[in-house]
């Protein structure tokens, strides 16, 4: 082949599978700690992404590559469901398996404490991610053999097994959660793969159902997510958490043995209010939380810290301690 039109075709999948990385950036950048997380993905993430749903959508744009960004973006859709419905069985066994997706919203956000925006926000970014990589490999690998999805998405999980995004939740040393890890990422991988194998035969399903067909399924799936949240929705405990939290110290209240919110968020350092009104007395790896009485608990090391109230999966919360610089 002429190199001068194999780069004429390879030069706009390359653009498209760098602007498919936009959404991950920003996790990225807070983890490498290049930039807190909220301004890269409101500047970078969002962007990239609008740039991405802009070209799909262009009739002056390749007809090929428009192709692979619906087919990336579907095939990025059902990944994420099959990659989240397997995690389920284990979700209800105790493990926290969908706890990091609560804590991006609240970077998102740039918040103290969660609430039903955060996990809005933490789930949309979720979805984000697994299109945008849908769309990154389908760039690339489309009509390949559909096997190569799989690998892709196991690629997907050893890098974040690799990075500092195993230290920061806990994941190190940890072979149960990294194992579930990679199983739901096969059931990521595979759809990715078989949509992207019979890229035209695909293309043509999506038109048979719609022109809209791509948008629609974006539309019902950020639908779904915010109806399961509801984001203007804020509980009467949450509410009063608020009030009782001051500058730099987040408040939680404890009335059985969870925290509401579940998420505080401080620096390096800081300090958390928990206004424990269970009844009984707590001890947790950051100190004691006597019966009736509100106290505090400090953090100095940097990264997810789960605090237990007893022996229950779901019991306690989390508390996220960013570095003193970020």
């Amino acid at each position: 082949m002429d190199p001068r039109a194999a780069l004429r075709r390879w030069s706009p999948r390359v653009l498209v599978f760098l602007l498919a990385g936009g959404s991950i950036a920003a996790l990225l950048a807070d983890l490498y700690g290049v930039a807190p997380m909220a301004p890269v993905f409101w500047f970078v993430s969002v962007p990239t992404m609008a740039v991405l749903a802009v070209a799909a959508s262009l009739p002056r744009v390749d007809r090929d590559l428009r192709t692979r960004i619906r087919v990336g973006t579907v095939a990025g859709v059902l990944g994420v469901i099959g990659y989240d419905v397997v995690r389920i069985p284990f979700a209800l066994a105790g493990q926290r398996v969908f706890a990091p997706i609560e804590s991006y919203g609240l970077l998102i956000a740039d918040a103290s404490s969660s609430s039903g925006l955060t996990s809005t926000l933490g789930w949309l970014y979720h979805l984000s991610n697994g299109v945008t990589f849908g769309i990154a490999y389908v760039a690339i690998a489309a009509r390949r053999p559909w096997p190569l999805g799989v690998v892709w998405a196991l690629l997907l999980e050893t890098v974040a097994v690799l990075s500092p995004f195993a230290a920061r939740y806990g994941l190190s040393g940890h072979l149960v959660p990294i194992a579930i890890a990679y199983l739901a990422h096969v059931f990521y991988g595979y759809p990715l793969g078989r949509l992207g194998h019979d890229l035209d035969g695909t293309e043509d399903a999506l038109r048979g159902f719609g022109r809209h067909t791509v948008s629609v399924t974006l539309v019902v799936a950020v639908a779904v997510i915010v109806g399961w949240h509801r984001p203007w929705h804020v509980p009467p405990t949450e509410r009063e958490a608020a009030r009782l939290s001051q500058d730099g110290v987040p408040a939680t209240i404890v009335r059985s043995d969870r925290f509401e919110p579940e998420w505080l968020r401080i620096r390096a350092g800081g300090c958390v209010l928990i206004d424990n009104r269970s009844g009984r007395a707590y001890s947790t790896t950051a100190g004691s939380l006597p019966a009736g009485v509100a106290g505090t608990l400090c953090f100095d090391q940097p990264g997810v810290h789960r605090i237990r109230l007893g022996t229950r999966p779901y019991s306690g919360g989390f508390v996220y301690v960013d570095a003193t610089g970020s």
